[in-house]
């Protein structure tokens, strides 16, 4: 019977992809599906879409990719009716997002261009986003920012984007669905009953993860059911607090 492979921030690490894909035996009926942030900060950005392409991968779009997209559209004269925080004029400056946008075909483009902010894994009672999702609000409701940004919430439960700070949403979140998510690296993955997190760090020297769904709903993490596989970051490319 297939599984479904979701695998954390891959950050254009695909020497570590491959072998994660490897580690988790991927097999022809596999369902892979990826967190976002597949490109900007590693080495081998139009590697890691090649990878997921070769293997009929998904993806959700995550901020890298939003902000990469729209680094290319402002520099096209498009508007992209993107907003953008002050933190996004900053990194629209970055010397990453040029040099990513150097290494990618047409086709890569493409690939990117199409990504949405959701997919939904209805066989597993669960749906998979980039950052996260404010309790309370069906997944549709969500505003694109959200999914893209979310790390906490403040004691009101209103939604924080910056690192180390108020609770975690998915310590909140009480679905369905299931959400599995990226973007808030940490050492650990993030375990809640109705929300994982999957972005262990890997552009930054940590480990990239995969939760490996076997048919069926998400199991509970108080059963310690979850199946997570991962494989070291071959180094630091990119040894800065992630944002």
């Amino acid at each position: 019977m297939s599984r479904t492979i979701v695998v954390g921030d891959v950050h254009g690490c695909a020497e570590e992809l491959a072998a994660l894909l490897t580690r988790v035996d991927l097999g022809a009926d596999d369902d892979l599906v990826m967190v976002g942030d597949l490109v900007v900060r590693g080495p081998d950005p139009s590697g890691v879409i090649a990878l997921v392409r070769e293997h009929g991968g998904r993806s959700v779009r995550g901020n890298h990719e939003h902000r990469l997209l729209t680094w290319r559209a402002l520099h096209q004269g498009e508007t992209h009716g993107a907003e953008l925080s002050p933190q996004d004029l900053k990194v629209m400056k970055s010397k990453g997002l040029k040099r990513t946008a150097r290494l990618l075909s047409d086709e890569d483009w493409a690939y990117l261009e199409a990504l949405p902010l959701t997919l939904p894994l209805p066989c597993h009672e669960a749906a998979v986003v980039h950052a996260g999702v404010l309790p309370g609000l069906p997944l549709e409701a969500q505003t694109a920012r959200t999914l893209l940004y979310l790390r906490a919430l403040d004691e009101a439960g209103r939604p924080i984007e910056e690192r180390d700070c108020g609770t975690p949403w998915g310590a909140r979140y009480t679905g369905p669905p299931h959400i599995v998510f990226g973007h808030y690296a940490q050492s650990q993955p993030q375990l809640h009953p109705w929300a994982t997190g999957i972005d262990t760090g890997c552009v930054y020297g940590g480990r990239l993860t995969a939760l490996v769904l076997e048919p069926g709903p998400v199991p509970p993490v108080a059963e310690r059911a979850i199946h997570l596989s991962s494989v070291p970051a071959r180094m630091a490319y990119y040894p800065i607090t992630p944002s």
